[in-house]
């Protein structure tokens, strides 16, 4: 069946806004080359968008005033790294408060001001991450002293499997790799505990918990489950980065320490998004696979 002239315009509209909503992302991709775990933001923004499709498209166009102010956003959004590097050195040309104030823009330019409010989810996902650095700073501010502490944690776990490892009782925030090819130092700082990615993750998990309608017993399991979860995942981080120096050395220790993290945090985050996704299935497989006995007890409890 043809589309209607309505109905072509819709679609193509719909595929002019998300092809300008992605196009950034390939720009932020050259500045953000060596911390790829930055990307997943505006990427996980993007699929909320996506997602909010239909929404979206089901307000009306704006007035022409409001799409020059939103057209006067995009061009502004590609300047905000001027306003801000006076004041944050490390900030990149191209990041996250640059995309922020593009799509406002853009959505300013498309829809009707009201459309915001069905872009908040992914407008909020950026805006918090935009902190993340900021936040770490605090935090490190508060807790960079359990560093040793923690040190003592991963020395114990790496004894466990078989690698010696000492920490240095001159100073804690160091531990000692005794390889046959002699002793490898290694100096823990904030960045080694991992803070960033679990709080890109618990972002990410506001954000997919808001946009889901189960009830707060369900959420606040999965929110448990999905913290955790990030946590393991960092300790396992750390300690394949240190049997990978205690087995092949210092040199193929910092290479896949380049990688690593973006590959494991990447991979545990698919796999929760669809567990997430698929619990509903995958509880009621439990249900059927309970043991029949459990099945009549409730059955008999119900009938009291």
């Amino acid at each position: 069946m043809a589309q209607s002239p309505s109905e072509q315009r819709r679609v193509q509209k719909s595929n002019i806004f998300y092809v300008l909503s992605f196009v950034p992302i390939l720009l932020m991709s050259y500045f953000y080359i060596h911390y790829l775990l930055g990307l997943m933001i505006p990427l996980y923004g993007f699929i909320i968008l996506l997602l909010k499709k239909e929404k979206l498209f089901s307000h009306s166009e704006p007035q022409l005033a409001q799409r020059i102010l939103g057209l006067m956003v995009v061009v502004a959004s590609f300047f905000v790294y001027f306003l801000v590097s006076p004041f944050f050195p490390n900030v990149v040309f191209y990041g996250l408060a640059n995309y922020l104030v593009y799509i406002i823009g853009l959505l300013l330019v498309f829809f009707e001001i009201y459309a915001l409010r069905e872009a908040f989810s992914p407008l909020f996902l950026v805006a918090a991450s935009v902190s993340s650095s900021y936040v770490s700073g605090l935090a490190e501010s508060l807790f960079s002293r359990f560093i040793p502490q923690f040190v003592s944690f991963i020395t114990v776990i790496l004894r466990a499997i078989g690698i010696a490892a000492t920490q240095l009782s001159s100073n804690p925030d160091m531990i000692v790799l005794n390889t046959s090819n002699g002793s490898i130092q290694l100096w823990f700082v904030w960045a080694c505990v991992g803070f960033i990615s679990t709080y890109i993750f618990s972002i990410i998990l506001v954000i997919l918990l808001a946009e889901e309608s189960s009830n707060i017993k369900t959420k606040v399991i999965w929110a448990i489950i999905g913290v955790f979860g990030t946590f393991t995942v960092n300790i396992i981080r750390i300690i394949t980065l240190l049997a990978g120096f205690h087995s092949f050395g210092y040199e193929y220790g910092l290479t896949i320490h380049s990688y690593i993290g973006y590959v494991l945090f990447i991979t545990w985050s698919l796999i929760f998004l669809f567990l997430f996704s698929k619990r509903n299935i995958i509880l009621q497989k439990m249900r059927l696979r309970a043991p029949k006995h459990l099945c009549s007890k409730r059955r008999i409890k119900g009938n009291m």
